[in-house]
């Protein structure tokens, strides 16, 4: 049997799911604490002064989801360990070492190395709270700051000015994490990309600590009809796991399985998977390559990200014709990923639609 990150995929779901419901929670509470009093003379005085009692509830907000988060985390990344570690052993149960199979089935040798995967991540989603915070103060401070010269200039009403700065940072989200490149990860996508790969590396790591502790070493890398090109010169290539030479064997290793995945081989979006490799007995297919399929998926990406942009969006609105907005043009990116899925044939993953709902 094969593995690759697709084994582990949807197991981030709910840690997205998680973070999108606090994403909204943390919208629509700067939306509520704005819209008070909007008619009064000194109102960006009051909501000034008011920060401190927004961001005290933020920060309760993020305190509740913390626990649940780190435990979604490691049992995401436990569950894709053992995917990748059971597949391992049908592959020696394919090749008749069943006795080997069976006895690895009970070794826990690979469990600190999850354990410490997992903490990992945990640490990592969890620091981005503190990321989070700022933005959230950063958004509120900004929306009052931009909607007093509107209302000074008479160009548009306080509700509008409101509403426009708030529709601004509902389209961006609330940051979680700022990459080396200066790109802003709203906080759910940051979530799921951290927990993501981090589930993806745990069902090839376990894949691969089960075949090396049954003595297999060389692995096979699948054909993809939507690969990437980080991936294409590795498909249909064998590999080893540790880097021993195998001479006298009738296979050509094009390099081990640590240098492929440095190269970019198994991202987390990865369409790829490898195999335990039997010289002789696996059989192997020549590399088919669709890059229209590949181009769909990513537009598929771009559809969901507009239409999560418009959940957030309902989440500010501060009146019925701003929801009404926002309702619509969600019904119309959904449209919109309907007609890629007829025309391209790629996959929709509803739940990559969704800006919270992790209940």
């Amino acid at each position: 049997m094969s593995v690759s990150p697709a084994m582990a995929e949807g197991l981030a779901e709910t840690l997205r799911a998680l973070y999108g419901d606090a994403e909204q929670i943390l919208l629509a509470r700067i939306a509520r604490a704005l819209a008070q009093g909007l008619d009064a003379p000194d109102w960006t005085e009051r909501k000034l002064a008011e920060l401190q009692l927004v961001m005290a509830r933020a920060r309760g907000d993020l305190d509740r989801l913390t626990p649940r988060a780190v435990d979604e985390i490691v049992q995401s990344i436990l569950k894709a360990w053992n995917r990748g570690a059971a597949t391992a052993t049908a592959d020696a149960q394919a090749s008749r070492d069943l006795v080997a199979a069976v006895a690895e089935g009970a070794n826990p040798a690979g469990l600190p190395a999850v354990q410490q995967l997992a903490a990992e991540t945990a640490a990592t989603v969890v620091s981005s709270h503190r990321a989070i915070l700022r933005s959230t103060e950063d958004i509120y401070r900004s929306v009052v700051a931009r909607t007093a010269p509107q209302v000074l200039l008479g160009t548009q009403t306080r509700r509008e000015a409101t509403q426009a700065a708030l529709d601004s940072f509902a389209d961006k989200g609330i940051s979680g994490f700022t990459d080396k490149a200066g790109r802003q990860w709203g906080m759910d996508s940051y979530a799921e990309m951290a927990t993501r790969t981090a589930t993806g590396h745990a069902a090839i790591d376990g894949h691969v600590d089960r075949l090396s502790r049954l003595g297999k070493d060389l692995v096979y890398v699948s054909d993809s009809p939507r690969n990437c090109p980080a991936c294409a010169p590795w498909e249909h290539k064998v590999l080893s796991l540790s880097g021993a030479p195998h001479v006298g064997e009738d296979v050509e290793v094009a390099g081990t399985l640590d240098e492929a995945r440095a190269a970019g081989l198994l991202h987390p979006n990865c369409s790829h998977s490898v195999s335990a490799y039997f010289p002789g007995v696996t059989k192997t297919k020549p590399a088919k390559d669709d890059p229209q399929g590949y181009a769909a998926k990513q537009r598929q990406r771009a559809i969901e990200r507009h239409i999560r942009e418009w959940k957030r969006r309902r989440a500010v609105a501060m009146d019925d014709e701003a929801k009404a907005k926002a309702d619509a043009k969600v019904k119309a990116w959904q449209a919109e990923a309907r007609k890629n899925v007829a025309t391209t044939g790629t996959k929709r993953l509803n739940y990559r639609e969704q800006s919270g709902k992790a209940h």
